[in-house]
C-alpha cells in the first residue's frame, strides 16, 4: 500500500477540529471587539525584542498600514478556522496558519509563546498528515484546490481514505 493511500488517523481528525474550532473562536472574538488598527498598533512595543529583519518590516510596512494588517489577520483567522474546520483546503489553511503563529511569536504576547507554538505545530501536523481527507471536504476537491498529489481525496470522486471494503481485494 502506498503512503499516500494510507488512512488518515482519527487522532489528526480531532486535532485539524479541534484547532479550525480554536481559530473560529478567535476570530468571533476579533470581531466582537472591533477589528482595527488596534490588533496591529499594539504589537508594537513588543517589535523591539524581534530580529531585525522582522522590526524592520513591521516597520517599514506592517505600521504603516495598520488596517489593511488588521483586516489580513481578522480575515485569515475567519478563513483558517473555517476552512480547518470543514476540511476545505486544509493544507493551505494550515501554511496562512503557521504564518500567523510565526508572527505571533515574534511579536505575541511573551506569556502566550508556548501556546502559539503548540498551535503552530499542530497545523504543522495537519499538514503533514493530509487531515482534510478523511471526515472533511478536501475528500472532494480537486488537488490543485487542497495541494494533494492524487487530486484532492480522490480528483472530486468522494471520500478517501476509508481504507479497504470488507472482504474487498487487498492491495499488493
Amino acid at each position: 500500500m502506498a503512503a499516500s493511500s494510507a488512512p488518515v488517523p482519527f487522532a489528526l481528525v480531532l486535532l485539524r477540529l479541534g484547532l479550525g474550532a480554536l481559530f473560529l473562536h478567535e476570530s468571533r472574538q476579533l470581531w466582537e471587539l472591533g477589528v482595527g488598527p488596534w490588533i496591529v498598533e499594539e504589537t508594537a512595543a513588543r517589535v523591539v525584542g524581534a530580529p531585525a529583519w522582522y522590526a524592520t518590516f513591521a516597520n517599514k510596512v506592517v505600521y504603516r498600514f495598520p488596517e489593511l494588517f488588521a483586516w489580513l489577520i481578522a480575515g485569515g483567522t475567519l478563513l483558517g478556522g473555517a476552512a480547518l474546520f470543514i476540511g476545505a483546503a486544509v493544507r493551505p489553511a494550515c501554511v496562512g496558519v503557521v504564518l500567523l503563529m510565526a508572527n505571533a511569536l515574534m511579536v505575541g504576547p511573551v506569556a502566550e509563546r508556548e501556546y502559539i507554538a503548540l498551535v503552530g505545530l499542530v497545523a504543522i501536523t495537519c499538514f503533514l498528515g493530509n487531515a482534510g481527507v478523511r471526515m472533511g471536504a478536501d475528500a472532494w476537491l480537486p488537488g490543485w484546490l487542497s495541494w494533494t498529489a492524487e487530486g484532492g481525496g480522490g480528483g472530486g470522486k468522494g471520500p478517501r481514505n476509508a481504507g479497504p471494503k470488507p472482504g474487498g481485494p487487498k492491495d499488493a
